[in-house]
């Protein structure tokens, strides 16, 4: 198996990660989505970051906000 950094780069520009988002994408993705009027695709597009992003991050927020870490 091949390290991080050591990626197949054909693959590393693929929809399957599409990148990070900075704190303030992250926090403004989860203003958005608690506002109850944008799904994770039109986030994605005002914030210029792949739908996986927000996706993730939302998901990560949830389990933070349970208590998990």
């Amino acid at each position: 198996m091949l390290g991080l950094n050591r990626g197949d780069p054909r693959r590393s520009r693929s929809a399957a990660m599409s990148g990070k988002m900075d704190e303030r994408q992250a926090l403004a993705a989860i203003i958005l989505w608690n506002s109850g009027h944008f799904d994770t695709a039109d986030i994605a597009a005002a914030l210029r970051c792949g739908e996986d992003a927000v996706y993730r991050t939302l998901h990560a927020a949830r389990d933070i906000a349970k208590g998990g870490c």
